[in-house]
């Protein structure tokens, strides 16, 4: 093929240079998905992937993602809220954010149980967000969706965040979120007004 051994040899030393290259770099985005539990996308995998040394577009980095199979838990289409507010426990919880104008960072924050199906079954995720930032303070991911992954996901917030004392948790009222288990453990912590439909 008119082609040098010298040349050959170079080329075939540039290409599996390249090879391992790639690999140190789909495992290094690998390693960073599932230290993020599966819930980083391309932007924070991307940012991560700077931080460490490497150069990382958000098409390449997209591009892997793809090619790896890895898809964050949040852009996931199979996601349902699993809480009911129409099997909620007695009337007594009122909902303290019916025509209040929400404006400040932490004045309410909302929670929900949603699920994700995933190749080995469903998994729960329980968040904790800022209604007006759209900041998740805390989430969790469980293999069930008793009141313990919420108690869980609310410490976690809790040891993240200093909230004000005046912060309204705002939830549906289902059993989790009623349960003497979170009841007893945000009057503890914060001072929330009540829970909310």
């Amino acid at each position: 093929m008119k082609i040098s051994r010298s040349g050959y040899c170079a080329w075939k030393k540039r290409k599996d240079d390249k090879a391992k290259k790639e690999k140190t770099y789909a495992d290094e985005i690998k390693k960073i998905f599932k230290e993020s539990n599966g819930t980083y996308g391309p932007d924070r995998v991307g940012g991560e992937l700077r931080k460490r040394g490497f150069k990382a577009s958000y098409k390449r980095v997209r591009m892997m993602m793809e090619e790896l199979g890895l898809k964050s838990i949040h852009c996931q289409r199979r996601q349902r809220s699993l809480t009911d507010s129409r099997k909620a426990r007695g009337d007594d919880y009122k909902n303290l954010v019916k025509d209040l104008e929400i404006t400040a960072p932490f004045q309410v924050l909302s929670s929900d149980i949603s699920y994700v199906r995933t190749a080995e079954g469903f998994a729960y995720l329980c968040q904790v967000r800022d209604v007006v930032s759209g900041l998740v303070l805390a989430h969790k991911l469980s293999d069930h969706m008793k009141a313990e992954l919420v108690a869980e996901t609310i410490r976690q917030a809790l040891g993240r965040y200093t909230l004000p004392v005046d912060c309204i948790f705002h939830s549906d009222r289902g059993s989790q979120y009623t349960s003497d288990m979170v009841r007893a453990l945000l009057p503890r912590q914060i001072s929330v007004k009540a829970f909310q439909e």
